[in-house]
Order: structure tokens, then sequence, then C-alpha cells
């Protein structure tokens, strides 16, 4: 069923309630495996599970304005949401549920397929005027990176969604995270991996570019931490030796 056509088989409140109880399902389950702890102020403004549903709500439904959608919320359902904090709030607890809603979105994909996410890390030896000074390391070339263009390398890093190293690559840092991709993984293994715009094309499942002239459906919010979850793996590594393809 396409997003669009939700509102014709069920009622506003009837989807803030399934979508409610699977959340909230999902954060007593994280809190009865030690990995999650409930609040347990009383004069809480609203649950973790109330503030994410409306989030969750409002991306199926396409709402585009995050602080629009959260007014019109407030304004026609306090009956179902009676102690909406005020707007600033609701982002910064959103803000700080980012690993929460990840781990929902993630745990909605079917049990016997494994998702992944692929994502890139410079390993640069030199920057700036040094870039062009001559070097031994002739693999090593100059491309971008996180903080500008780089001499150097490029590490690409496959994990699961427990954050567990699969496959990697070391290659030189201007070749592209397209062609990396489709050498680093399978046709199928690309179309249960989650990546970021420098994977577009590649057969990865990633956020299209703003200027796509056909977009890939992307729900933001349950999408917020796919790269915080690979970054705890990539971003930490010691540099490793140069053009390698492996499996973990």
């Amino acid at each position: 069923m396409r997003t669009s056509q939700l509102l014709e088989y069920f009622s506003l409140p009837d989807l803030f309630t399934l979508a409610y109880v699977l959340v909230d399902d999902h954060l007593q389950l994280l809190s009865a495996m030690g990995s999650y702890q409930l609040p347990m102020a009383r004069n809480r403004q609203a649950t973790p599970s109330e503030l994410i549903t409306i989030a969750l709500v409002g991306d199926l439904l396409g709402q585009k304005n995050s602080e629009t959608w959260f007014a019109l919320v407030r304004q026609l359902y306090a009956d179902l949401f009676p102690h909406l904090p005020e707007r600033s709030r609701y982002h910064r607890h959103l803000l700080a549920a980012r690993h929460l809603i990840a781990s929902f979105g993630l745990s909605l994909s079917p049990k016997d397929a494994d998702i992944l996410i692929i994502d890139s890390k410079p390993l640069p030896i030199a920057q700036g005027a040094r870039m062009k000074r001559p070097r031994q390391q002739s693999e090593a070339k100059i491309g971008p990176g996180s903080m500008g263009w780089v001499m150097g390398y490029k590490l690409h890093g496959v994990v699961d969604t427990q954050g567990y190293f699969t496959k990697f690559a070391i290659v030189a840092a201007n070749e592209s995270e397209q062609g990396v991709a489709r050498e680093l993984l399978s046709e199928y293994e690309r179309s249960r991996t989650l990546g970021d715009k420098g994977y577009v094309g590649s057969g990865v499942y990633a956020k299209s570019r703003e200027n796509a002239k056909t977009p890939v459906a992307w729900q933001g919010q349950l999408t917020l931490g796919v790269e915080e979850a690979v970054e705890g793996g990539v971003h930490g590594r010691n540099r490793p030796n140069p053009h390698v393809y492996g499996s973990c």
C-alpha cells in the first residue's frame, strides 16, 4: 500500500494508534533487554513513544514542514496527545531519540533479510599544499573528503545493524563510491544496503540528490540514525594497507 493511500483505509486517529502501539512495544522490548531506560519522571510532558509516533506518522503522510505538522497535531488531536511539550522541546526530544527511531525502523525489516549499512572515511597522507609533493605511494590519489580535498586513500566499510564489519575496501581517494559499492557488494546485497548520497546510482538504497529527476522515497525520521550506525565502526578504525578488499 502506498503511503498516499493510508487515509483511504485508516482514519488519522487509528493511524496514530497503530503507530503508537508498534513504537511503544519496541521501546518496551528495548527496556526489557537493558538497552534503553524508560523515563520515570511523573511530570514529563508526553512520552518518547508519543513524540516518535507524531514524527513517524507525519513522515508517512508526507508532511514536509515538521513545525506545521506538530502544531496541527497539538491543536486538533489534543484528546490523543494531551500533554505535548512546546515546539522547541519537541524537536530536542526527537533529536535525542534518533537512535531509538533508527532502531525501530530497522526492526520493521523482514527477519530473513540482512540489512547492511555502507559508509566511507578518508585516509589522507597529505592535505593542502603538500598534496602536490612527489610521493613514493603511487597508489595514493587526490580526491574529495569530508574536510575538503585530500591526497591518500578512502576506507569503505560495510556493517550490519549491530555495527559489526562484514566487508571493507581501501582504495585511492579518487575512486567513486558507486564503483566501490558495485565491486564490494553483490546485486542482492546492494538491494539490502543503506548508504548516503555518495552511493546514489549504485543499487544501494540512498537518499536522492536534491536535483534528481526520479527521487527515491525516503522516510526522514526512520533514517536519521543510519550514518551513526556505521560511524562507530568505520570512523574509528586504524589505517590498514592500501587497495585492499576484504570480508570480515
